[in-house]
């Protein structure tokens, strides 16, 4: 506790408490529209909704092709990679959102009970999933700026956005198309936002376009496919496969269940963005570290406990008494954001210090692990099933994690570290004793050729 008081009077701690403020502004705003859209429309419209969103998020990250994250790792280190460039590849990238989105939404709209026309619902689905896909992209670039809490402030004036049109949309009777566009707005928001901080920032003015950029932003990005869209399909996957093997009501009252469990999520995720950017600029410790992991997880920990003994009468209070049975699938699920905290901040730490392999294949392990855990509890539990399948496979991503990150630290032992190497999720050091420091008048003992020895050797 000692260490975290202290972390929070540093320039990161300080970053974390803001993007942890917006981020909690942010989460009661999706709270807000999660219990407008449970009064709006009927569990099983609950539940295509939540697909359709889970749907059109997926298809931003394929489409965005990994560019999000690898520009957060770049822009620090190589000058050939610009916002300008990263806006031109955006563009592109945009209008393969555009041709996915109208191929997944024939296959996805066929293969659920949606109670609009076809057409009514892919025109909707459409400039969701544009808006989306800038939101992500744009959301990214603000946090590879060094501010992340600049983009969770632009997500939270997003959520009320859509909390605004979902009322709207609300009073004069519109269903589930109403809810779509009021999403839309919320997106458009966050991009517009986003954009109008960055075009003002000193970043996008002075930096000069180089060539080369575009590539290397698809080159990384491609490689980190493995660790974006693994963990978004991670994190999705028990909607759509209780879809599969329940049915509509069943998602519907699982998604109700994740809007109050998952509210902790957002310490975790603001301490894992604040690790990312520390990590890129190779200025995250192994003390730090520790220090985030044991923070975070010690609070969503307490946040657990309170849920545990609110949410008989909070889900019912909030959310109407037909989502009472949800009230043990929020404890499970509550349960299940202590074991991903630690892989929330460690896989952040680890994508900004470099390990481009160990990163992606988190999400592939997360990815494989989820789909495993689903399919033995789901069938027998259903949504409460679906929710033990998260705690154990998200305890198996954050063991998994662990791991890897260890394995790191043993590698990049001083005695060992070339002199040119990636960023190390630890702190620089020198191995050996400490030296003392030398008097002025002191004669040097080191010979010329000592010079040569890199930093870490001596």
């Amino acid at each position: 506790m000692r260490r975290l008081l202290a972390a929070t009077r540093s320039g990161s701690g300080k970053e974390v408490l803001g993007t942890t403020a917006w981020s909690v502004a942010g989460l009661f705003g999706a709270l807000l529209c999660g219990v407008i859209t449970a009064r709006m429309l009927l569990p099983d419209d609950r539940g295509v909704l939540a697909i359709l969103i889970t749907t059109v998020t997926i298809v931003s990250l394929v489409s965005g092709l990994g560019t999000n994250i690898s520009l957060r790792i770049l822009l620090p280190r190589d000058p050939r990679v610009t916002m300008r460039a990263y806006a031109k590849t955006s563009l592109w990238l945009g209008a393969l959102q555009l041709v996915l989105l109208i191929l997944v939404s024939y296959f996805l709209l066929g293969a659920i009970d949606v109670h609009l026309g076809v057409n009514e619902v892919i025109l909707g689905v459409l400039p969701l999933g544009l808006a989306a896909f800038f939101a992500n992209q744009t959301a990214d670039a603000l946090s590879a700026t060094g501010f992340p809490s600049r983009a969770s402030m632009a997500n939270s004036v997003g959520f009320g956005v859509t909390a605004a049109a979902l009322i709207v949309f609300w009073i004069f009777g519109h269903g589930l198309l109403g809810a779509l566009l009021a999403y839309t707005t919320g997106f458009t928001t966050r991009s517009v936002i986003a954009i109008s901080i960055i075009g003002k920032g000193v970043v996008l003015k002075t930096t000069e376009p180089t060539s080369g950029g575009t590539k290397e932003l698809l080159r990384k990005g491609v490689g980190l496919m493995g660790m974006n869209l693994g963990q978004s399909i991670t994190y999705r996957l028990d909607q759509y496969l209780l879809a599969a093997l329940a049915d509509t009501r069943a998602v519907g009252l699982y998604a109700v269940a994740t809007t109050p469990a998952s509210l902790i999520q957002v310490v975790s995720n603001s301490v894992g963005q604040v690790a990312f950017r520390d990590a890129a600029q190779n200025q995250f410790g192994r003390k730090k570290l520790l220090t985030f992991v044991l923070g975070a997880a010690g609070v969503t920990g307490a946040y657990t406990a309170v849920m545990y003994v609110a949410a008989p009468w909070l889900i019912p209070l909030v959310f109407g008494q037909e989502y009472a049975p949800a009230v043990d699938i929020v404890r499970v699920l509550a349960l299940a954001e202590i074991a991903l905290s630690p892989y929330l901040v460690l896989s952040r730490a680890v994508a900004g210090a470099g390990h481009i392999k160990l990163s992606s294949w988190t999400g592939v392990v997360g990815m494989a692990a989820m789909s495993l855990f689903l399919l033995v509890f789901i069938p027998g539990s259903g949504g409460l099933g679906a929710a033990w399948a998260c705690v154990t496979g998200y305890a198996t991503m954050s063991l998994f994690l662990i791991c890897g990150t260890l394995i790191i630290r043993w590698q990049q032992r001083p005695s060992k570290a070339p002199r040119h190497r990636k960023a190390s999720i630890g702190p620089p050091r020198v191995s050996g004793r400490a030296r003392r420091r030398r008097r002025p008048n002191a004669r040097p003992i080191a010979s010329e050729n000592s010079r040569k020895v890199p930093a870490n050797n001596r």
